[in-house]
């Protein structure tokens, strides 16, 4: 029997409210500071941002809040509604929430949770047309671990939470140490290279746009299904679900996607089937390795698109261009060195999965 068969779940409030409601925090509103009054310093800025733990910036601010408290994404177009977990003392936008544990048990593991159920929660809710006020997160509640009493008063079961909490984490390190490459002997040196601008069609083989979509009602659990569905989602790399094989074939894997009016870019490598409107890039040199450098160079272009009239379309990708690694070959062409790109993105991931060792053993 697993951890989580143990527990028992129910509703409970975020916020708590004074005289009105028990909740699991109080609520805190961060202070506004634009960037040209934010000096460079090693205080954690965080503000409206999905990514990067939410954290904008290090500046040399004054404290707001000291760490061990979750932060939620208030207003923001595209990162409403997600929580983070910050472990140290930071700084915070107005833009976000700072929520206090009332629970002097609230660990490190079961705030992590709490932060994957308020994410899970708050994200398809609230947006930046309907923002998370205070007034509204104090009509929020959650489902979490509760022990009732023979008198029936039901209590946050933390104790609970925590032991799930470190369970998940336990089977998050297993599951990172199965995907990493690296071994001890290989080289994190960056070599150098020469980068050029160079259109996306002079990069890539191919480029199609995606025509036919899969029937989202055959999306089955995990578990059941083989096939990666990828949409036009910025979560979970695209990926919308799990799916069955159908009469088409599925697109082979080792492809880079984009969504044509999100500008969601990500690299797949198995294969998959995809909702309409993904454009799919491919070279018979890409790899793992280089694929991820080029999911980076093109992420850095799509600003310029946008939702609308003016979405990333083949036509306007083909006038696109990046920055790629490139030699002269034998001929005396200039060409896009794929080997360099791919020592460059091996020695690069190297790199990240030693941090993330890092991270996991302290």
């Amino acid at each position: 029997m697993s951890t989580f068969d143990d527990l028992v779940f129910a509703p409970v409030y975020v916020v708590d409210i004074e005289g009105r409601q028990p909740g699991l925090f109080r609520a805190h509103k961060g202070k506004r500071l634009i960037a040209a009054h934010r000096k460079p310093g090693n205080i954690p800025f965080v503000a409206a941002s999905r990514v990067n733990n939410s954290i904008t910036d290090f500046a040399n601010t004054p404290v707001l809040f000291p760490g061990g408290w979750l932060t939620l994404i208030y207003n923001g177009d595209g990162g409403t509604g997600h929580a983070k977990y910050q472990p140290t003392a930071f700084s915070a936008s107005d833009d976000v929430i700072a929520l206090e544990p009332l629970s002097d048990k609230a660990t490190k593991a079961a705030l992590l949770l709490i932060v994957s159920m308020l994410t899970h929660q708050c994200v398809p809710k609230f947006g930046f047309g309907y923002k998370l006020t205070l007034h509204r997160l104090g009509r929020q509640k959650i489902m979490v671990p509760v022990i009732v009493s023979t008198d029936g008063e039901q209590a946050v079961d933390w104790e609970g939470m925590t032991r799930l909490g470190e369970n998940l984490l336990r089977v998050a390190e297993k599951r990172m140490g199965e995907v990493m490459i690296s071994s001890p002997n290989d080289g994190d040196t960056l070599q150098h290279l020469e980068f050029k601008a160079k259109l996306i069609t002079d990069v890539f083989g191919t480029m199609k746009a995606s025509s036919a979509s899969y029937d989202k009602s055959k999306l089955v659990h995990a578990g059941k299904g083989r096939y990666p569905f990828v949409s036009r989602t910025r979560e979970n790399n695209g990926i919308d679900g799990i799916c069955v094989r159908q009469a088409k074939e599925p697109e082979p894997g080792n492809a880079i996607t984009i969504g044509l009016d999100t500008q969601t870019v990500a690299y797949q490598p198995v294969a998959f089937y995809t909702s309409q409107n993904i454009q799919v890039l491919r070279h018979e040199c890409m790899n793992a390795d280089n694929g991820l450098i080029l999911l980076a160079l093109i992420n850095q272009q799509m600003g310029k698109f946008s939702w609308g009239g003016n979405g990333a379309t083949l036509g306007r990708l083909a006038k696109t261009r990046i920055m790629v690694p490139v030699m002269t070959d034998a001929d005396g062409k200039e060409v896009v060195d794929w080997d360099g790109m791919s020592r460059y993105g091996h020695a690069l991931r190297v790199r990240i999965e030693r941090k993330t060792n890092d991270v996991y053993k302290n």
